[in-house]
């Protein structure tokens, strides 16, 4: 029997890398497979990418969209792995190009365009090896290089970039080009996750919304959205903060009531307030994180919970996957318990 090329078939899955980011999404268009790469995670995370698209992809090593959301080294450096892994080609390379933001006063300041965008570009640079930018491995492998923020669609695939706007990231690069080299970042916590706490909502709504991240780099983040064609909408958030979000929010008011929410920052109480969470009402979220104290935050946990089940990569085998009907059932899929199932008021 002929295989209907018509059925909407499509499945993501966010791979267990700790406190890291590596999201594939596969999307099939009139029968054709479409390999979506959200964030390579650190280094050592390119071979663990790499060995799942052997193992489930059918040695499928053409990337065909690779999105680094920011220039982190937790979301940027299984990137550079990648880039020079002969094995593997990407077709279409998105990030955002911090030259393109360069004014007057930027070129004067650094002499010359070239001076200014060798400048402003260090922050794309891998985080062991100043020797290695992610920029220009970018566009000598990779058959496109797009700089984008907010507005833009891929021609072909249902996948459009919803945050940061132009505006907002212009005044974030250059926090990020000067602050680089110096923390900007919430550090993991040693402490074990902690989902031992009172049941008190005010004090949890208080802590959620008392602290905002500050890191320039994660307000760069950029905010994805897939609408594989369902009606379902699927947001996947990077590490952005409340700011980009509640931008996000206030231009596209179709983002209420998401079917999935990819959390920003490894489920971070500082990258969500409980307004955001409410609007978009995720009905399912996930969460890539290490299991500490702070990634997850066990209170932002619960609070998600209030909308939908919440799943976190620290409790899964490998990854967490999900598909629609006319996938395939993958040998050796779990389903998965909730880190924490949705709250019934």
């Amino acid at each position: 029997m002929n295989e209907n090329k018509n059925v909407l078939k499509y499945e993501y899955e966010v791979l267990k890398v700790g406190d890291a980011d590596a999201i594939l999404i596969r999307h099939y268009i009139n029968g054709e497979p479409f390999i979506v790469l959200i964030d390579a995670g650190n280094a050592g995370d390119a071979a663990i990418i790499k060995k799942h698209l052997e193992d489930y992809y059918n040695s499928y090593y053409n990337i065909d969209l690779a999105i680094c959301t920011h220039p982190d080294s937790d979301h940027k450096d299984g990137f550079f792995n990648l880039l020079q892994d002969d094995d593997i080609t990407i077709e279409t390379f998105w990030l955002t190009d911090p030259a393109q933001y360069l004014d007057v006063n930027d070129i004067q300041r650094y002499r010359n365009k070239e001076n200014a965008t060798k400048a402003v570009r260090k922050i794309w640079q891998k985080s062991t090896d100043a020797n290695l930018n992610l920029i220009d491995l970018a566009l000598n492998k990779c058959s496109k290089v797009e700089s984008v923020t907010d507005g833009v669609k891929h021609p072909i695939l249902p996948i459009s970039i919803v945050g940061p706007s132009d505006e907002y990231y212009a005044e974030v690069v250059k926090a990020m080009v000067a602050d680089y080299g110096v923390k900007t970042y919430e550090d993991s916590s040693k402490e074990a996750y902690d989902n031992a706490f009172k049941i008190d909502e005010k004090d949890i709504k208080s802590i959620i919304d008392n602290d905002e991240d500050l890191s320039p780099y994660n307000a760069s983040s950029l905010i994805i959205l897939y609408e594989p064609g369902d009606g379902k909408r699927l947001l996947f958030a990077g590490d952005a903060n409340t700011t980009s979000l509640q931008m996000m929010l206030n231009k596209y008011k179709r983002l209420r009531n998401v079917d999935l929410l990819k959390v920003p920052h490894h489920g971070s109480r500082r990258n969500l307030n409980t307004s955001i969470i409410e609007a978009l009402s995720p009905k399912k979220c996930y969460i890539s994180a290490a299991g500490n104290k702070k990634h997850p935050s066990g209170r932002l946990v619960y609070w998600l919970a209030k909308y939908g089940d919440v799943y976190s990569t620290h409790t899964c085998n490998s990854y967490i996957h999900c598909q629609s009907g006319a996938m395939p059932n993958r040998i050796g899929c779990v389903t998965l318990i909730p880190l924490k199932e949705k709250i019934i008021s």
